[in-house]
């Protein structure tokens, strides 16, 4: 403990001696912040900005080394080597409304060190080291911050109550240790335990080892709008608000999606990337979801089928039209003809890197320019003869036995090549007789008076 106080006032003492000096320049010079003049949103008055980023700084910079003459709302920190955030160290602007910290080393925050930045609406502590918040009041005079960020730390539980003063809209905790805090067999853990208020519209639970929830996890937050699951262990999609429009779920553990758990009639982008286990799209998997615009599902080796009833039948499909379709780098083969009529709606469809065979059921992409595949050439994977060839740039020529108006039937076509050649090699025996008539002499065959094997002559009977 001593020691630590007396590393603090080392710091403190050095800190005000050394590193006091102007930090901000109209210009772009090496050592120093980007500031400029800008207009509060909120209030039209001229404020101040400061850009600070990847300039080296050990410690969290003091109000004095930024201009006295407006008000600084916004403060970027952001690619630094700040560790400690201690208000007896360092006296911090108090007027920010905006406050970037991430890709430091914060490992310790003081309680009392957001206390005088009341003002403060967006707060970013991500991709730092931080193990712990040791008190719930470490936020609780931030009464207007509505955007908090901590993912990508090392935190392994949160203090309770330590978001029950805050009115966010947008909380971000994924990627930390939180392991079986997230759930511990409670459903109230964000509302009651963590005080997460219920007028959250964007929330992150990204990599918090989950593996199922409680289905009214989420019951008290009827205005989300934005939610990610990502890389969790989930093997089928919870239950998640109606309010829901856009979900990302990707990085887990799910086999199939089926209708059974996407009944989201607000649901707008839906996002199932980076899952090996998935194998399965169920037959009216995505009907019920009424708006959506956007699904991308890439990054799944083992799909190696889009049903043609995704969607319900395709071609009476009048409800749900995406605008943009995102299927790369599956293991497609193959999608069927149905979506022609889907695709005549949707204005970005990506089939980039997946193992295309090319025969006769893939050519109705041909319908659509490149103007709907962004230009980027979809290829063929096999047969081997077709192998990396632009699916879009096939010729007749190349798969003759799907133009039969043109070359025929491949049926008929092999009939009559194999009758052709039975009636050459008939052709060819008779011209063979004919020049060769001594061929079938008797004697050439073994069969006359002089053969050994003629019967025995037969002596005159005299009576």
């Amino acid at each position: 403990m001593f020691i630590r106080y007396g590393i603090l006032v080392f710091l403190l003492v050095f800190h005000r001696s050394s590193s006091l000096e102007p930090l901000c320049s109209s210009g772009k010079f090496r050592d120093k912040c980007l500031c400029k003049k800008i207009i509060n949103e909120d209030t039209k008055l001229p404020s101040a900005m400061a850009e600070c980023t990847a300039l080296s700084l050990k410690m969290f910079p003091s109000s004095e080394q930024f201009p006295s003459n407006l008000t600084l709302s916004i403060l970027d920190l952001s690619l630094n080597e700040i560790d400690t955030l201690d208000p007896s160290i360092v006296d911090a602007p108090t007027t920010l409304r905006r406050l970037v910290l991430s890709y430091n080393k914060i490992n310790y925050i003081n309680t009392n060190f957001f206390v005088k930045m009341t003002d403060l609406r967006y707060l970013d502590l991500s991709h730092n080291n931080i193990k712990s918040l040791d008190n719930s009041n470490v936020f609780s005079s931030n009464a207007n911050l509505v955007h908090l960020e901590l993912s990508f730390n090392q935190l392994i539980e949160l203090p309770q109550g330590i978001f029950q003063s805050l009115p966010l809209k947008y909380l971000d905790i994924g990627y930390n240790n939180f392991g079986n805090f997230m759930t511990n067999g409670s459903k109230d853990i964000l509302d009651s335990y963590l005080g997460v208020n219920t007028y959250l519209t964007h929330l992150k639970l990204n990599n918090l080892s989950l593996k199922e929830l409680h289905p009214d996890y989420f019951t008290q937050y009827t205005t989300l709008t934005h939610l990610e699951i990502m890389d969790n262990g989930f093997e089928v999609i919870p239950s998640v608000p109606y309010s829901v429009e856009y979900l990302d779920v990707s990085g887990n553990n799910l086999t199939y999606l089926s209708a059974r758990h996407l009944n989201y009639h607000s649901l707008k982008v839906l996002r199932a990337s980076r899952m090996p286990s998935l194998a399965s799209i169920h037959h009216y998997a995505f009907y019920n979801l009424q708006a959506l615009e956007k699904l991308v599902i890439t990054d799944c080796p083992n799909l190696k089928e889009f049903t043609e009833l995704a969607f319900g039948l395709a071609s009476k499909t009048k409800d749900i039209h995406p605008k943009s379709l995102i299927l790369a780098r599956n293991g497609l083969t193959t999608l069927n003809s149905t979506y022609r009529f889907m695709f005549r709606h949707m204005e970005h469809v990506n089939l980039l890197y997946n193992p295309w065979y090319c025969d006769c059921e893939i050519l109705w992409l041909q319908e659509f320019d490149n103007e709907l595949f962004d230009g980027k050439q979809i290829r063929c994977a096999s047969p081997q003869d077709l192998r990396s060839r632009k699916i879009l740039e096939l010729k007749d020529e190349d798969l003759v036995h799907c133009h039969p108006e043109i070359y025929g039937k491949h049926s008929h076509k092999v009939l009559i090549v194999g009758l052709m050649g039975v009636i050459i090699v008939l052709a060819a025996f008779i011209l063979f007789l004919i020049r060769y008539p001594g061929w079938l002499n008797p004697r050439r065959i073994g069969v006359g008076p002089e053969s050994p094997y003629s019967p025995a002559p037969q002596e005159d009977n005299h009576i």
